[in-house]
């Protein structure tokens, strides 16, 4: 959600508003980071924002105070234990929580939920006491500033505290959006004086860390007048508290057992990837089928690594939001709690520093962060990198995505620890691009191909189900004329020159929007017998990084319409329209099975965790091996009751041209086709019913002479 979304007045007081509920709980629902200078601060204000702050931490955001050292003594005590928690792993034990808990830990025991909040760092508090020509005063400040997922921002100044008084008193704030531009420049100037306040560089106000804090005496005790009894730490008894639900960041989980071919390419990584001017340093790609396990594989490796090479950088890069979101939470099963690098700069970039900082001072010794492609190849990312302080490993998830010239040229250079992982590494149709991989990422040193996956058990079995589609007469012949068009273009050795892509990419778009499709799923839908539950239907193609067309989208739209208005299904579209919050929610419904299916384009092809998927209906594919071995790989992972999926795939049938095109076009078609009909191959090879699948296309075969396949 964006703050922009808010319909926020100019002004607010506590007369005619609730200042909690009206303003500071919703602009947290839809915040990364809430930056806030005070004068008074006490923990009941935490628990009265409760709800924004719960929902402020699912969205994985961080918030910094910079407050007076006038304190209540219960809340310094929480803050104090929460501070020394972070290194202390008998406090931390005591402290534990989890984001899921938060809501009624707020309620229950606030002065415990602060105190773990400051422990997991998505509470953080500077203490200021002025000096110089304002010394003798009192922090006595009041502003603030939120931070959406897109860098929007809402700065606000005002007379109100952050204290259960302020909401009693007759308070005031003022408020500024980014997003109006006659308030931009008084939003970009509390994000200054914040920062200032922050980095202790305001030459009139010093800002101590808490346990700088502590060692400067600087504390000003005020009697306690609320009902909260201190926490009983550190031995936590009166948390009620698991002590064993504290994991050591680097932590392999006790219940991980890594399968023989994990192993194996574990191995195979660390004893074949030397590359041979770094006998220290260690680069390869693992080659290994969708769902088998690539992420666990990695992040065994990244911990085993990490208790050799202290400091330690564990980076993983993900083409996609969705995908970086999955690695997170991940990572948290390891005890790591990545910085997010993608989204807002303003966000990641000082998050990025303070990590550096820890691991420099010693307070941390595994620092993890998870990086979007996009921002993995900007200057602001890479000046940020430290790699000559500390070992640095770089895990490429995806890692195909990264061999096009853009990204090849902006991959971080000194980094000794490089792994790519991928079911198909290799680009289609992109020697160069595919050569650029090796070069940075190494060789592939390790494969498990889909078959041998199925045969493990690490994959589900499944039946594949061609559907062929005809063409109708006007498509028919616009197809006979770009056949002929093409066949024009050929060079002297039988290949087609660089001059045919726009009128092949414009032939697989006549194919994958062919009319037929439509009818032909509503048949097979009919014929089915049951509701499908837990679907995936593929509409479009072509590469993925094209535009949508309006083609695609007019197809995409039709099934849906097919879908919802004639087979009482509940569907939801799943393209690049949607944002990620609302494909978050779309997989969590998807996954729950509030909805029967999901309608997309590309977005489902790489990396997103669906397990429970059952059915996939493939109305449009094309040649690229990548694209069809990871929508297969998406239907294929294992699930608690998933014993078979099924896979629908609609086939258009080149018309007959004879008398319309001449033996060399004839040809160039039959070539054309083959790698459609390899495609389908595959797909048969390691289906239940693969023997009976490709005979349903015996004509077919027969037709262009490609029996042998």
């Amino acid at each position: 959600m964006s703050l922009t979304t808010l319909d926020l007045p100019s002004f607010l007081d506590t007369s005619s508003a609730n200042l909690v509920d009206d303003f500071f709980v919703p602009a947290l629902v839809r915040s990364m980071s809430y930056d806030r200078g005070v004068g008074f601060f006490t923990s009941g204000w935490i628990r009265q924002a409760g709800a924004g702050l719960t929902a402020f931490a699912e969205n994985g955001g961080r918030a910094r105070w910079v407050t007076s050292p006038i304190l209540d003594e219960n809340d310094w005590e929480a803050l104090k234990a929460g501070d020394e928690a972070r290194l202390d792993g008998v406090l931390r034990r005591a402290l534990e929580r989890s984001v899921l808990d938060l809501a009624r830990c707020l309620e229950e025991d606030t002065l415990a939920a602060l105190a773990w909040m400051v422990a997991d760092g998505l509470l953080d508090f500077r203490l200021a006491l002025p000096r110089e020509k304002l010394s003798g005063g009192e922090f006595h400040d009041k502003f603030g500033i939120f931070t959406d997922e897109d860098g929007n921002q809402v700065s606000f100044n005002g007379s109100y505290n952050d204290s259960l008084q302020g909401s009693l008193n007759y308070e005031s704030i003022k408020i500024f959006k980014s997003w109006e531009e006659a308030f931009r420049p008084l939003v970009e100037q509390d994000v200054i004086r914040f920062e200032r306040l922050w980095r202790d560089e305001d030459p009139n106000v010093r800002s101590y860390p808490l346990p700088d804090a502590i060692r400067e005496q600087i504390l000003k005790l005020r009697p306690s007048n609320r009902p909260y009894t201190r926490p009983e730490l550190p031995d936590g008894t009166s948390l009620h508290e698991d002590p064993n639900s504290y994991i050591v960041p680097g932590t392999i989980p006790a219940w991980l057992s890594l399968r023989d071919y994990q192993d194996l390419a574990i191995n195979a990584w660390v004893k074949e990837g030397i590359p041979p001017s770094d006998p220290d340093g260690r680069r390869g790609i693992l080659a290994m089928a969708t769902g088998s396990g690539k992420t666990l594989t990695a992040l065994y490796l990244a911990c085993r690594l990490a208790k050799k090479n202290n400091p330690f950088v564990l980076i993983v890069a993900c083409p996609f939001l969705n995908l970086a979101e999955q690695w997170i939470r991940e990572m948290r099963k390891f005890g790591l709690t990545p910085i997010p690098c993608f989204k807002s700069r303003r966000i990641w970039q000082s998050r990025l520093a303070e990590g550096y900082q820890r691991l420099e001072a010693g307070l941390d010794s595994i620092l993890a962060i998870v990086v979007s492609n996009d921002t993995l190849g900007s200057p602001a990312f890479q000046e940020a990198l430290k790699v000559k302080f500390a070992t640095h490993m770089l895990v490429a998830d995806e890692v195909h995505n990264l061999g096009a010239s853009h990204s090849s040229k902006s991959l971080p250079e000194g980094i000794r620890l490089r792994l790519g992982l991928s079911a198909t590494p290799r680009r289609h149709h992109d020697e160069e691009g595919t050569q650029r991989l090796f070069n940075y990422f190494g060789n592939i040193v390790y494969e498990f191909p889909i078959a041998e996956a199925i045969k493990a058990g690490c994959l589900t079995r499944y039946e594949y189900h061609p559907i062929t589609v005809t063409l109708d007469f006007d498509e028919a012949e616009e197809y006979a004329e770009l056949t002929r068009r093409l066949s024009r273009l050929m060079t002297e050795d039988g290949k087609l020159s660089e001059a045919a892509k726009p009128i092949l990419m414009r032939r697989a778009r006549l194919l994958g929007q062919a009319k037929e499709k439509i009818p032909a799923l509503d048949r097979v839908l009919k014929g089915l017998g049951k509701r499908p539950e837990k679907s995936v239907f593929y509409c479009g193609d072509g590469r993925v990084d094209d535009p949508v067309t309006e083609e695609e989208r007019r197809q995409i739209d039709a099934v849906a319409h097919l879908l919802g208005d004639q087979h009482d299904l509940r569907v939801r579209t799943f393209t690049y329209r949607e944002s990620p919050a609302e494909r978050e929610e779309i997989i969590t419904n998807l996954k729950s099975g509030a909805l029967d299916g999901v309608v997309a384009i590309r977005c489902l092809d790489e990396g997103i965790d669906l397990p429970d998927l059952q059915m996939g209906f493939l109305l449009a594919s094309s040649t690229n091996p990548r694209q069809f071995i990871q929508r297969r790989g998406r239907l294929l992972r294992t699930s608690p009751g998933k014993d078979l999926a099924v896979i629908y795939d609609f086939i258009v049938i080149p018309p007959n041209m004879d008398g319309m095109i001449d033996s060399s076009a004839f040809n160039m078609e039959r070539n054309l086709f083959k790698r459609e009909l390899t495609r389908i191959c595959e797909f048969c090879e390691t289906a239940e019913n693969g023997p009976e699948a490709l005979a349903s296309l015996l004509d077919l075969r027969r037709q262009y002479n490609l029996l042998a396949l």
